[in-house]
């Protein structure tokens, strides 16, 4: 996920199961299907609710405090739920209830009527957060929340914060030097998750009981969002590249890319629960992105 805009932005930087072959691969839509809403300045995540509802997260103005909010994409237009919030990023659904991570320093839960609650802020974490960036939540609601660092390779970490906003240092880059910038997040089983760095391009694989973090994959460019189909493939998304790769396994050489035409960039995606949709938050195009994955 994100990144400070391009305006202001220095020149700096469960394994999938196998799949029978012909059942394997989901054709990749042609990019003139995808549907674009506009949404306005900075929109950077996105998920899909059960229902099919599409929420996003919208940074506003960047640090400036109050403008941001999470919408619901509504035909051509993304329509405020929750307002009031900082620079929100990362955006996960679990148990009804969507979960924010706020760049400044906020970990935000917001209900379906759009009512918002403080889980944690950057007082309750262990050393000065820097950059908020993707969240992703376990089966049992722990909230797992990546902090990028300072885009040079400092300050790189994530938390595990329960629902009752107890925090927990997962992994710091003093602890794994391979943890750079770490951005997109996505469980794989109930004991490991992915990482997906923006500086490197690399993909880990965290051990959350024994903290092994180990490369898996690579190559993918500013990295940003991570997510899965009910199939199990793996959705990748490089950022400048505008392509979100398919993989079938974390691990995997094979690398089927969805080129997005009409976006500038491709922040934190998310896929429906039916695996029907993919929808590619344009974190410097201010759009959306909706593209059809047909079998």
């Amino acid at each position: 996920m994100s990144r400070i805009p391009l305006a202001a932005r220095s020149a700096g930087p469960l394994v999938a199961p196998l799949f029978v072959l012909g059942l394997a691969v989901r054709a990749l839509a042609a990019a003139e299907e995808a549907r674009l809403v506009d949404v306005g300045p900075i929109v950077e995540s996105a998920v899909v609710a059960p229902d099919g509802k599409i929420f996003v997260s919208v940074v506003g103005d960047y640090e400036k405090y109050g403008d941001g909010y999470v919408g619901v994409v509504d035909g051509d237009k993304v329509v405020p739920l929750a307002t009031g919030l900082n620079d929100p990023h990362g955006l996960d659904y679990w148990n009804g209830e969507l979960f924010a991570a706020d760049n400044r320093g906020q970990i935000w839960r917001v209900d379906m009527n759009g009512n918002v609650s403080l889980v944690a802020d950057a007082t309750m974490f262990p050393r000065k957060i820097t950059n908020f960036n993707d969240i992703e939540l376990d089966a049992r609601g722990n909230i797992y929340v990546s902090d990028s660092g300072d885009w040079e390779g400092r300050g790189g970490a994530i938390y595990r914060v329960t629902q009752d906003g107890k925090v927990t240092t997962v992994l710091t880059d003093e602890e794994a030097w391979q943890l750079v910038s770490p951005n997109g997040l996505l469980m794989d089983g109930e004991a490991a998750i992915l990482v997906l760095d923006w500086t490197t391009g690399n993909l880990h694989r965290l051990d959350l009981k024994t903290k092994s973090f180990e490369k898996v994959n690579g190559k993918f460019g500013p990295g940003d969002g991570l997510a899965r189909d009910p199939g199990g493939r793996l959705y990748v998304a490089s950022y400048y590249e505008s392509t979100v790769y398919v993989l079938d396994r974390p691990d995997s050489e094979d690398r089927r890319p969805i080129k997005i035409e009409g976006v500038k960039s491709v922040a934190d995606i998310g896929v429906s629960p039916d695996g029907k949709l993919l929808v590619a938050p344009d974190f410097d195009g201010g759009r959306v992105a909706i593209v059809p994955l047909s079998e």
